[in-house]
């Protein structure tokens, strides 16, 4: 099998939308390509932090999968959400990562004392090759 071919690109603009609040929030997105599925980011943060928390889904009925409280940096108190998602159409197939502060706030943004560590951990991540088939029998359940 090839190696997974990743192109890191940073792109900002995706909404989510905060069921509790009604609310419409921009959040920073890493968008992770790849050449081979649309699942890529997904399974990135499968391999390195196990079974997501929760899936949240989109108006269009697509599955976001969400780990909670996850320390990614040692030195720093904080915790972090973790939202990964995919896209997958005629024209073009990534995976996105979000991270958000246990406070909600955007922890990718141009003004966040995280940004630079979360962008060298996830490109670590991407790094990593990992085989198992674990995360597409357990990503089944979600999409049927």
């Amino acid at each position: 099998m090839k190696k997974l071919i990743l192109l890191f690109i940073f792109f900002t603009g995706i909404i989510l939308t905060n069921a509790q609040e009604k609310n419409e929030k921009y959040f920073t997105e890493y968008r992770v390509e790849s050449f081979q599925t649309s699942l890529v980011a997904k399974k990135m943060m499968y391999d390195w932090f196990g079974k997501w928390d929760n899936v949240l889904y989109t108006q269009d009925n697509k599955a976001l999968l969400v780990w909670t409280n996850r320390k990614i940096i040692n030195e720093a108190p904080e915790t972090f959400y973790i939202i990964a998602s995919s896209i997958e159409n005629e024209d073009e197939m990534f995976g996105t990562i979000q991270i958000l502060t246990s406070q909600n706030e955007d922890a990718l943004a141009k003004e966040s004392p995280y940004r630079e560590y979360l962008n060298e951990f996830v490109k670590t991540l991407s790094k990593q090759e990992n085989k198992s088939k674990k995360f597409f029998k357990e990503y089944l359940k979600v999409e049927y």
